[in-house]
């Protein structure tokens, strides 16, 4: 026994080379297609050379709430001018559990009626839609309003109760505004 540090209950020794040999061998073996080097473990610690660090994820840089805001009335800009039948600005919260939830659906919904439909997400809580809402009479989110190729307002979402009640009241609004199919 070494001294200076006492020697470890051989049944963690054990575990302790098992599992750092385990990871070893899965390394080798992924490595080339999870671009994965071999970890070395000393006394139960990670401890990877600077060679091992995996490259730090480039992190977008995060937008204040102005240039925020300023984008998405850029965006809101683009959608009028493009000149398609319908816009649908969908005012929202960074903090609601429900238009989170919705964010799948908003871009299905646009992608699949992209021919004549632009989506806008808004976030209700930046200071630069104010007008917006109180023009479009906004007192809940998420609150969807569909506006025609001259930015004129047709209807907007109902108090929304459920997802289910949501996404109905989306599916109406498009209905009032979608193309007719010529046979």
């Amino acid at each position: 026994m070494a001294m200076g540090r006492p020697s470890k209950p051989y049944k963690f020794q054990h575990l302790q080379l098992r599992n750092s040999l385990a990871i070893q061998n899965l390394s080798k073996l992924l490595g080339p297609w999870l671009s994965i080097s071999p970890i070395r473990f000393q006394n139960s610690q990670i401890n990877p050379s600077s060679a091992q660090r995996p490259a730090l994820k480039r992190r977008r840089k995060r937008l204040s709430p102005e240039e925020q805001g300023e984008a998405e009335q850029r965006a809101l800009a683009s959608a009028l001018a493009s000149g398609k039948e319908a816009t649908v600005i969908e005012f929202y919260s960074p903090k609601c559990g429900l238009c989170n939830s919705l964010l799948k659906f908003v871009m299905e919904v646009e992608n699949r009626n992209s021919e004549w439909l632009h989506i806008v997400m808004v976030d209700a809580e930046n200071e630069k839609w104010l007008p917006e809402l109180l023009h479009y009479d906004i007192r809940y989110v998420p609150c969807f309003v569909i506006l025609d190729k001259y930015g004129r307002a047709l209807a907007k979402t109902g108090v929304p109760n459920s997802r289910l009640h949501v996404v109905a009241g989306v599916s109406h609004l498009l209905k009032m505004k979608r193309p007719q199919k010529k046979n």
